[in-house]
Order: structure tokens, then C-alpha cells, then sequence
């Protein structure tokens, strides 16, 4: 079985294989019980968005602290690789911007609230994750954002932040600070793009929705 896996990760590359699999390959055997395929088919379906945590995994059957370690390892590896994407010197558009944030932020478990700053022709300078757990007015600063435009002569802004609850509802706080960042990025000649709200496959422009 493992023999085959790595087979096909060779030739076909690891986007080859199904998430069970990927699995499989983490925790490498099985046991007398379960064979590593039974294991790792029973992780995939009972836990589908992948969030669990190390107390989850121990209690399932045939996964002790050695592969419970991987896993736990791999998925924060690929969560680090996400929040370290970017889209440096590229040209954007709000479409392609907002698809780029749901993969970046839209399957954290905390809420992250992250500034994209552009220059006037709408190309990346910065991507700044501003703030982790609740954005609202008592926690997060118009100032905090605006100070590393100025840092990185920014002349645009967008700010995102995701919602772990998968509801693409603006709260009031959310759009409260909407309205206040826009006015102090308009007291300092910096054009507040957008506000977009994403999860793990969509996203909400608070400029659409006429909240800025």
C-alpha cells in the first residue's frame, strides 16, 4: 500500500492523492486491528474540514503521540504555507484579491483580520495580518493599518478578516469599523478599497453591500 502511494506521489505528483491518503502516508502503518488505509479512511470522514486537534486524534484507535505529532505537524505546516502566500508585485483585481484572502485566512480556525496595501496602479506592496481573534473597534485601531501605509508608501488599502462561524453576515462592529477606517484613510489621502469579509469558499464585499 505505502509502496504504491509513493509510487503515484512520483509520478503524479502529491496533488494525486485523495485526502485519505495523504493521510496514510502521515501515519505510514497501521496495526494488528487496522491496516493504515482503515486508520486513515476514518480520520478523512469523521473529521472532513480537517480540524481536530491533538486530544481528537489520540482517541482515535491505532493513533498514538508518534503520528499523532506528524499529523498535528503537517497541518500547521500547511497552514504556515498559506499565511505565507503572496501576492508581492502583483497587479490585482478585487476578484482575484478576494479569492487569494479565502485561501489565506478563510479556513482559520481564529479570526484574522489581514491589510492588503497598493500603490495607485493597483499593484501589491504589502500583505500585513494586522490582528488575530476579534476585530472590533476595542481591539483593532484605524491607526495600526494606516501607519504601516505610510511605512510602505501605500496609496490603497483592502482589509479582510475571515469568519470561522462560515456566516457571510457583517456584524455592526464590522461595519462600524469599516466606516471609521474609510474616514481616517480619506483624512490622509489613502483610498480605502474594500472591507471583504471571507470563509472557507466565499467572500462578502462590505463595499458592495454600500456598508463603506
Amino acid at each position: 500500500m505505502m509502496l504504491n502511494l509513493r509510487e503515484r506521489i512520483i509520478q503524479n505528483g502529491i496533488k494525486s492523492l485523495e485526502t485519505k491518503e495523504l493521510i496514510a502516508v502521515l501515519l505510514g502503518n497501521g496495526t494488528k486491528e487496522q491496516n493504515v488505509t482503515e486508520i486513515a479512511d476514518k480520520i478523512a470522514f469523521k473529521f472532513q474540514n480537517l480540524r481536530f486537534d491533538m486530544e481528537q486524534l489520540l482517541n482515535e484507535k491505532g493513533i498514538g503521540i508518534a503520528k499523532a505529532c506528524i499529523v498535528m505537524a503537517a497541518i500547521e505546516l500547511g497552514e504556515r504555507k498559506l499565511e505565507a502566500d503572496s501576492l508581492l508585485n502583483h497587479v490585482v483585481d478585487m476578484s482575484s484579491l478576494s479569492e487569494h484572502l479565502i485561501k489565506k485566512i478563510g479556513n482559520s480556525p481564529q479570526e484574522k483580520l489581514i491589510a492588503v496595501y497598493l500603490d495607485n496602479g493597483h499593484r501589491v506592496i504589502e500583505e500585513k495580518v494586522v490582528f488575530v481573534g476579534t476585530a472590533d473597534a476595542a481591539t483593532v485601531h484605524p491607526r495600526d493599518i494606516i501607519r504601516e501605509a505610510l511605512y510602505v508608501s501605500a496609496t490603497q488599502i483592502v482589509i479582510a478578516h475571515n469568519h470561522p462561524s462560515g456566516l457571510l453576515i457583517p456584524s455592526e462592529n464590522d461595519k462600524k469599523f469599516s466606516l471609521r477606517l474609510n474616514k481616517c484613510c480619506r483624512l490622509m489621502g489613502i483610498n480605502l478599497i474594500d472591507h471583504v469579509i471571507v470563509t472557507k469558499n466565499a467572500y462578502l464585499s462590505l463595499k458592495t453591500q454600500k456598508f463603506i
